[in-house]
């Protein structure tokens, strides 16, 4: 439980949430949404939206991340650019991705004809003076906190797009199933515990089995963006070198996670799920409901999760591949070939997840199963998830290169790896 003061100043700025909301729908304002923002600022909204449209959107959004501004043009391509409400989340302010693509939108405003742009722009951020210096009214500025990873802030202001996109319900639900989650991790006994009996089974398959890697298939189309939020949750959270004490973990304390929704993932990777000989464990999520009145396609569906689980639990012995063989060659020396390409070593882990049906209620739970699995996985070897250090150590040497680029060769100092030298010296004498 938070301090007291803590606690009221994060349900005073979801109110706020709520009341500017709930005044531009009263007023009927901005049809459209543009949502800037990048890493735990834009695949938490981004994720949500997208696998809860189907209970109808308040309004046209879009997302951009990418500082590459063919993402923006193309999201900008798709709103009225004088009914566009611009939304700008950056925990800091100075994310490189989020502003230059604020620079675009408040360009694509003014060329628009818009009178005074920046009111048609809000703030999500922890910086706030940054938010203040850059032009946004006080009162369009919502506040999250800079101990909050971004990769854990989809609850906090940040969930503004999800609330202006479906609506604060939307949001109030998303919110409760997560507070559900909180409370059986907290009172629910160890084999009966959700996140750690997965957070178990996950150290048990990185440290003891050796698995590099965690696929996640869900076979539901809507949670299209579930595997790059969880990607991050997951990479930027585990894997670290020391414990918190700072000795050496001696053990690998993460896996690489990857995946894609079923049953695209079929025809994709499953072949070397199947029959590689390391293989990774699988968390197949499934809905028993669907929202669409086609009965026998989601028992299509059902069908091929339970399938492709079985086959990596059962796999298929030599004995009962050549058994199959037989039956279909006549040339026993061409049947015994057939039989060892169509063996299946088996035995592989996996978890399911089964969702009720796939609403706002049932998403916060399955978001905050997770991010319970990666907290008790980080007790459990030592680690701090909340850092990452490895982030850190990227962008400081960033910051760097681009002083470098500016700087004229004389001013540079000498202290990079020869090969990152030669290509600063190649793409500033280019540029």
């Amino acid at each position: 439980t938070p301090p007291p003061a803590v606690a009221t100043a994060i349900l005073a700025e979801r109110e706020r949430v709520r009341q500017f909301v709930r005044q531009l729908d009263q007023e009927g304002s901005y049809g459209n949404v543009l949502h800037l923002g990048i890493g735990g600022s834009d695949w938490g909204p981004r994720m949500v939206t997208r696998a809860l449209r189907h209970c109808g959107l308040s309004r046209n959004i879009q997302f951009a991340s990418n500082v590459d501004s063919h993402a923006v043009a193309d999201a900008i391509g798709q709103l009225d650019p004088r009914d566009t409400l611009v939304i700008v989340a950056s925990k800091s302010f100075t994310t490189t991705e989020p502003l230059a693509n604020a620079e675009v939108a408040m360009n694509w405003l003014r060329e628009a004809g818009v009178a005074d742009p920046i009111k048609h722009v809000v703030a999500v951020t922890a910086n706030v003076d940054a938010a203040l210096d850059f032009g946004i009214e006080p009162d369009r500025i919502f506040r999250f906190w800079d101990w909050v990873g971004g990769r854990y802030s989809l609850w906090s202001a940040i969930g503004l797009p999800i609330a202006l996109a479906l609506g604060s319900e939307a949001l109030d639900q998303l919110l409760a199933g997560a507070a559900a989650m909180d409370q059986h991790f907290l009172q629910a006994p160890p084999r009966e515990n959700a996140p750690l009996q997965m957070a178990l089974s996950g150290l048990a398959n990185r440290s003891v089995l050796g698995y590099a890697t965690l696929a996640i298939t869900p076979y539901d189309s809507r949670l299209l963006h579930l595997v790059p939020w969880a990607q991050q949750l997951e990479m930027e959270s585990l894997g670290k070198v020391a414990t918190r004490d700072g000795t050496p973990t001696g053990v690998p304390t993460g896996p690489v996670v990857w995946g894609m929704p079923g049953t695209d993932c079929q025809h994709t990777f499953f072949q070397w799920l199947h029959q590689d000989t390391t293989g990774a464990p699988v968390d197949f999520i499934v809905c028993a409901q669907p929202d669409h009145a086609y009965a026998r396609h989601h028992n299509m569906l059902i069908a091929n999760c339970l399938a492709q689980r079985s086959a990596l639990l059962r796999g298929k012995s030599y004995e009962e591949a050549l058994q199959e063989s037989r039956a279909q060659e006549t040339d026993p020396q061409r049947a015994e070939l057939l039989a060892r390409h169509r063996v299946h070593p088996g035995g592989r882990p996996s978890n399911l997840i089964v969702l009720p049906r796939l609403d706002a209620y049932s998403l916060g739970a399955l978001l905050a199963l997770y991010e319970h699995k990666v907290f008790a996985q980080g007790t459990l070897w030592g680690i701090n998830p909340f850092d990452q250090w490895g982030v850190e150590f990227g962008k400081l040497l960033a910051r760097r290169i681009i002083h470098e680029l500016d700087a004229p060769p004389s001013e540079q100092p000498g202290d990079q790896d020869p090969s990152t030298r030669y290509w600063i010296n190649a793409l500033a004498r280019r540029s």
